[in-house]
Order: structure tokens, then C-alpha cells, then sequence
């Protein structure tokens, strides 16, 4: 028997609708589709012409918090509206991603707590959510990264894709630099050493911004979060001995 799957996907200016429909066209179906609404615009063009097996809300954004932020607490929106205890699984899609039609039936072969590699397709067993997190994603500005840093740090299973999704657009190529400012922040407060932070430049320039704002929380004595100890731990044991 299939299990059931709720699927939630947040967006504010995308237009969700491919990436509803490849969660209509999966292998193994999705009961249900939630998708949070940013833009009033976007909201009201979806629920007059949009894919009807999904349900909208709109969510109105607070531009002064992170991206992770927003997102969370969107998501945390569209999570108020269900019992989370009568589904299986959580599946969190990002409005510019599309799901090969086998994506669910593949990654459930996983068996894991956790089957992702980044926040644009996640697929979680939903009484770990619930256990851990209390069915609600946690509202800080790396909520994407958290969540697996998290169930790693616990001990549960977490590994990545069996069969990726596709990411529409080129990752990162609209970030301003107040995005990479506040990951730097964010990986201060997630645990990350400096030699991995500083790594990072090597993939793109505007990293820079990253080791800034990383040298600004330590600076700034920034509260870490429940994570820290742990990963801190598990990247310096990558740097001695060549080990996650």
C-alpha cells in the first residue's frame, strides 16, 4: 500500500505550475499538494486559473527577514492546515523545481528519516519531523540546512537523492550579496569551522560576503544554534582525518 504524502511547496514571485504538475504525474501519488503564496498577485491569478488538486494560501512576507526565514514560516502556514499525523511522509518543493516522474518511488527506496541533498526537494518521514521538530520547520534564515544538520546530529538516517530532481533556474544567480552576508551567519550559528567557511570563496567571488558575515557573528558573539557543537566536531574531524 502506498503511503501518504503530503506535499508542500513555497513560493513568492514563481509561478508553481510545472512543478504541481510533476507531482501529479509521480509513480507513486501525493495526497495531498499545500502551496504558499508570497506575491497577492501570483495568489489571486492560482486560485482563479491554477491546477485545482492543489489548495492555495497566501502568505504575506516579512522582507526584513532571511529567505530561510520567510520560507519557514510560510511553510509553517500551509503545516497548521492539515493533521500531520495522518500522513507518512513530507515532501517540501520549491516552485521552480521539477520532479522526474519516478522521484517519490525512487528516494522512498532509500528507507531514510531524511532523503535530500538541499531544501529545493526534501523528502521527510513525517514522525521524525514531528519528533524532532514538532511538526514545524524551525523559523531561522539556513531552515533547509538545519533540518538535516539537525537529524544527523540525532542520529538518524539522512542520505542524499537516489534520483535528483531538476532545478529550473542556475542556483544562485539571483542572489544579491546581503544573501551571501547572511550565510555566512548562518553557518557561524549552524557550527561550520572557518577553514570550511573560507573554502567557499573558491566556488564564486561573491562568496566573500559569506567569510564577511561569518567573521561578523563570531565578532558580534552571535547565539549558535543546537547544532553547533556537533558539526563543529564532525568538520574537524573531516579536516584531521579525511572523514565526515
Amino acid at each position: 500500500m502506498a503511503p501518504k504524502i503530503l506535499a508542500v511547496i513555497p513560493t513568492l514571485a514563481d509561478d508553481p505550475s510545472d512543478t504541481i504538475k510533476s507531482l501529479t504525474k509521480q509513480t507513486v501519488k501525493v495526497s495531498k499538494i499545500l502551496v504558499a503564496v508570497g506575491s497577492w498577485k501570483l495568489y489571486q491569478k492560482l486560485i482563479s486559473n491554477g491546477i485545482g488538486i492543489a489548495e492555495y494560501f497566501y502568505v504575506k512576507p516579512y522582507f526584513k527577514d532571511p529567505v530561510g526565514k520567510r520560507i519557514a514560516v510560510a511553510l509553517n502556514c500551509l503545516l497548521s492546515k492539515v493533521r500531520l499525523e495522518e500522513y507518512e511522509y513530507l515532501l517540501r518543493v520549491d516552485a521552480d523545481t521539477i520532479l522526474p516522474n519516478r522521484f517519490i518511488e525512487e528516494n522512498l527506496k532509500a528507507d531514510a528519516d531524511y532523503v535530500g541533498k538541499a531544501g529545493y526537494a526534501m523528502l521527510l518521514k513525517m514522525d521524525c519531523f514531528i519528533k524532532f521538530f514538532g511538526g514545524r520547520f524551525a523559523e531561522v534564515g539556513a531552515e533547509d540546512s538545519y533540518i538535516g544538520l539537525k537529524l544527523l546530529s540525532q542520529g538518524c538516517s539522512v542520505k542524499s537523492w537516489i534520483l535528483p530532481p531538476k532545478l529550473e533556474r542556475r542556483s544562485g544567480a539571483h542572489h544579491s550579496w546581503r544573501y551571501y552576508f547572511i550565510r555566512g551567519m548562518e553557518m557561524y550559528k549552524l557550527g561550520y569551522e572557518p577553514i570550511h567557511v573560507i573554502e567557499v570563496i573558491r566556488r564564486d567571488v561573491r562568496n566573500l560576503f559569506t567569510v564577511i558575515g561569518y567573521a561578523t557573528a563570531i565578532l558580534e558573539r552571535v547565539k549558535r544554534y543546537d547544532t553547533a557543537y556537533w558539526v563543529f566536531k564532525a568538520q574537524l574531524r573531516r579536516l584531521l582525518y579525511g572523514k565526515r
